[in-house]
């Protein structure tokens, strides 16, 4: 029987096996703590200024504005699924024409854990913030919630097991997959 497993051991707080490495109260921090500036463009952008933009900037989306309200959102994701292979004179043609539409957003004052489930159920890397008037005011990605884990959590995180979910008695066993990488001929 090891100490964790034993009723009669006692633990320090600090190497109670049972205390959450997150606490509760740190998910309910706002996104304000961790948001990104807005970055927006008009309407009437062309996808190729759009996409210089991200580029540029080293960001994975733009939010889509007209008279400071978004209208929509451009994405990696929206430019492999809706422009390459297409026949879009990236030039002329506006944002409008491959930007998701009316995106679901959040407000800056919405909590993290909030956010981190909105962003899992809609199937979201990114979700614009905005104020009342829905005026863009910042923005979420996933690597952001991620990074604010990995600052906060870092040692929890770096020492976890390679296979959380087992002891160290048990032994790992992975299904049998074919081999992808195997000659066709043997």
């Amino acid at each position: 029987m090891n100490r964790k497993d034993d009723p009669d051991t006692v633990f320090s707080e600090e190497e109670d096996p049972y205390t959450p490495a997150l606490e509760v109260s740190d998910l309910r921090r706002s996104l304000h703590s961790i948001m990104k500036p807005a970055i927006t463009v008009d309407i009437d952008t062309p996808i190729r200024d759009a996409i210089h933009l991200m580029q540029s900037k080293r960001i994975g989306c733009v939010l889509v504005t007209s008279h400071r309200k978004l209208l929509g959102i451009f994405t990696e994701r929206d430019v492999l699924k809706k422009i390459v292979g297409t026949s879009f004179d990236l030039r002329t043609t506006p944002i409008t024409e491959v930007m998701t539409i009316n995106p679901q957003a959040l407000n800056e004052d919405d909590t993290i854990a909030y956010a981190l489930n909105f962003m899992d159920l809609g199937g979201y890397r990114h979700i614009p913030l905005v104020n009342d008037l829905f005026e863009p005011v910042g923005l979420c990605s996933i690597k952001d919630i991620i990074s604010y884990l990995v600052q906060h959590f870092a040692d929890e995180v770096l020492n976890l097991p390679p296979h959380p979910f087992a002891s160290a008695e048990e032994e790992i066993v992975l299904p049998d997959e074919p081999d992808l990488l195997a000659d066709d001929e043997g």
